[in-house]
């Protein structure tokens, strides 16, 4: 990991000119001091495992799943690092490569570090570099397009300005918008966390933890803030009754939503259509 050699269990190098790639299977190893030569990006291969990091005064803490990346940028430094038993992809790019990319789309080319995303798009094209890299039909020129690829992508979703993955763990700015607009176009019927990540393409168990990561919120509250708020349109807009409101927001039990809405409001749905609803 980074410029120390990790105690390898098992591992696989490609070097070419603009980046390397790398295969690990390592035993849990504390990681000394150092600063990142090359932009690094890693992938999770197993999991779950825990990983320590510290900057500074900061210390973070994540247990790492599978397709979980972690970016290190360009002269990040750490203070240091324990990393359990694990397997993964890891991509270091030249600093010309961002450059080359944050300059074609008109970005600038500081990328933040990043623990634990959950970024699928990034994901699955580290996967197919993988296969290009490792099979006898690799062509330079699809290598070069999906090296681009993802230079082009972190530095659309990881820059200072508009990275949305900023506490460990978390989504970019595309996965999140997805996410929300598939719960939101979704409240009037009973919405699960399978279904949602169904959805979205990733695993319940790191989509409830990247949501939670970046909205602060679980989905659950989420939902239930959501369906409040579209209640409260239809019962100030609209003659509709009390238990239409309900299903309408995706609640197939009238006293679950008066319930939940006086939670939310202090008001019972009743009052609330009495005190704020449009003449």
């Amino acid at each position: 990991m980074g410029s120390m050699t990790p105690r390898m269990i098992g591992n696989r190098v490609l070097q070419h000119l603009d980046f390397i790639f790398e295969h690990h299977r390592q035993s849990g190893i504390a990681v000394l001091p150092q600063s990142f030569l090359m932009h690094s990006i890693s992938i999770q291969l197993d999991g779950p495992s825990k990983v320590e990091v510290w900057c500074g005064e900061k210390r973070t803490r994540l247990t790492l799943r599978r397709g979980d990346m972690t970016i290190a940028p360009y002269r990040f430094s750490i203070g240091g690092a324990y990393v359990e038993p694990c397997e993964f992809l890891q991509l270091h790019l030249s600093p010309s490569v961002i450059d080359r990319a944050a300059s074609a789309v008109g970005r600038p080319t500081a990328i933040v570090p990043v623990l634990g995303a959950v970024d699928s798009l990034a994901e699955q094209t580290i996967y197919q570099l993988e296969e290009e890299l490792t099979s006898r039909r690799g062509a330079r020129e699809y290598v070069n397009l999906l090296i681009e690829t993802l230079a082009t992508h972190l530095v659309k979703y990881y820059a200072e300005e508009t990275c949305a993955t900023k506490e460990a763990g978390g989504f970019p700015k595309y996965l999140l918008e997805t996410t929300l607009d598939y719960i939101n176009q979704s409240l009037d019927r009973n919405l699960s966390t399978q279904e949602i990540a169904r959805a979205v393409g990733i695993e319940p168990v790191r989509l409830a933890r990247a949501f939670r990561a970046s909205t602060g919120k679980s989905i659950h509250r989420y939902l239930n803030e959501r369906r409040v708020e579209e209640a409260k349109i239809l019962l100030t807009k609209s003659e509709v009754s009390i238990a239409e409101v309900a299903r309408r927001v995706g609640l197939d039990s009238e006293e679950r939503f008066r319930i939940n809405f006086r939670r939310r409001t202090g008001l019972t749905p009743d009052a609330y259509r009495g005190r704020y609803e449009i003449k």
